[in-house]
């Protein structure tokens, strides 16, 4: 073990696999991108229909909704409907932390906690040499403001490197009980969704403690310019101002909901298309600007979905082709070659592989997209089989 500074190596070896390790293992890669092939068609086909449902969930919902034109009262009338509403966030909550003196009228305080902490750095160099690969292992230790607990007893040297085993302050967050905007009370749902956290900057340190003030954070140390192991910083983050707080921190925060009204309370609606409704967002939006950003999110995670399906039936396919290229792989020039088609040839499997499952989800509720998808799904094949009859001719 060779040492340098805060850091040291560790050298291992181990043999490199033979020829026939190597079919072994690519033997056992077709039955992993079998199963790697059947979850990405599960999972583009879960997607699909995830993705039509919400959108349907989301027409019906625009089609449906009651906007409201007061929040000061709660019209029977409108007992079991979808409705929309804009107005501030209201809370008779002061939510505190007596420790540090820390108070404010809002739905959500965040305490965040972090520790000085001894931080592990692990960095791998291999060598080939021949029959064996020589592994170069490098850990380096330095100190870092960490927010989990660092566990030093599993470092490669924890002598000199001790950690705390846990937070003198763990942190928390803490919710207001009931919520409203006007005269309606928010489900814990919509509260859930009351996010925009920003930074509390605390007046003054607390009286009577060593606990000390430095640049909007409480420091438990000696000296915040020289932080030693086990020091800790605590910070306040605030979300949902309340308008019933005072204007110290500024306006109360206006939201648009969208959610059933039920007497007094707004909770979820439940779709016939298969979705529940229950959507909060910052500022004073319309319905039709709601939905409108549902369904461009509902979008992008479809379209993320879809290249993650893609990605995972492209690695199958690479699995399941695998023992092609390593029956060549002793033989440089054609290992190139036959590395370069085999990429290819995976990459348009997966592709069409891909749309075919896209489009026959589809079918089902969209036909005429649905049998375009499939199509264009076929394309690579259908080009590859003109340029055989192409060549073919040419000669």
């Amino acid at each position: 073990m060779a040492t340098a500074g805060d850091s040291h190596t560790r050298v291992s070896y181990r043999r490199n696999a033979t020829f026939c390790d190597r079919i072994g293992n690519s033997v056992m890669g077709i039955f992993i991108g079998i199963i790697l092939i059947c979850a990405a068609v599960g999972l583009l086909w879960w997607n699909e229909g995830r993705a039509v449902r919400t959108a349907q969930s989301l027409d019906e919902g625009l089609r449906l909704v009651v906007p409201l034109t007061s929040t000061s009262v709660s019209m029977d009338q409108n007992n079991g409907q979808l409705v929309h509403l804009s107005g501030p966030l209201q809370t008779d909550a002061i939510l505190s932390d007596s420790t540090y003196g820390v108070a404010i009228n809002a739905v959500k305080l965040k305490r965040h906690v972090e520790m000085f902490q001894w931080v592990e750095t692990e960095h791998k160099r291999e060598i080939n040499e021949g029959s064996q690969t020589r592994t170069e292992t490098t850990y380096s230790y330095s100190k870092e403001w960490r927010s989990n607990v660092v566990k030093s007893g599993s470092f490669d040297n924890p002598s000199g490197h001790h950690n705390p085993n846990s937070f003198a302050v763990e942190p928390r967050v803490q919710v207001a009980a009931s919520v409203q905007v006007g005269a309606f009370y928010l489900s814990h749902g919509l509260i859930n969704s009351i996010t925009n956290y920003r930074k509390l900057k605390p007046a003054a340190q607390p009286s009577g403690s060593d606990i000390k003030l430095h640049d909007g954070t409480f420091y438990h140390g000696k000296d915040p310019f020289r932080p030693e192991v086990g020091d800790m910083k605590v910070s306040f983050e605030y979300a949902g101002l309340s308008a019933k707080g005072s204007s110290h921190f500024g306006s109360a925060d206006t939201v648009s909901i969208i959610a059933k009204q039920m007497g007094g309370q707004l909770t979820s609606y439940q779709t016939i298309a298969g979705d529940a409704l229950e959507i909060l967002y910052f500022g004073e939006l319309s319905a039709k600007a709601i939905f409108d950003k549902e369904h461009a999110s509902n979008n992008m995670m479809t379209m993320g979905l879809r290249f993650g399906g893609w990605l995972l039936m492209f690695i199958g396919f690479s699995a399941l082709t695998s023992l092609v290229t390593t029956l060549v792989d002793w033989i440089p020039f054609i290992r190139e070659v036959v590395s370069l088609g085999v990429c290819v040839l995976n990459m348009s499997m997966s592709i069409s592989l891909s749309l075919t499952v896209i489009a026959i989800a589809w079918i089902r509720f969209r036909p005429v997209l649905g049998l375009t998808i499939l199509a264009v799904s076929t394309l690579p094949f259908v080009i590859s089989k003109m340029k055989v009859n192409a060549d073919k001719r040419s000669h």
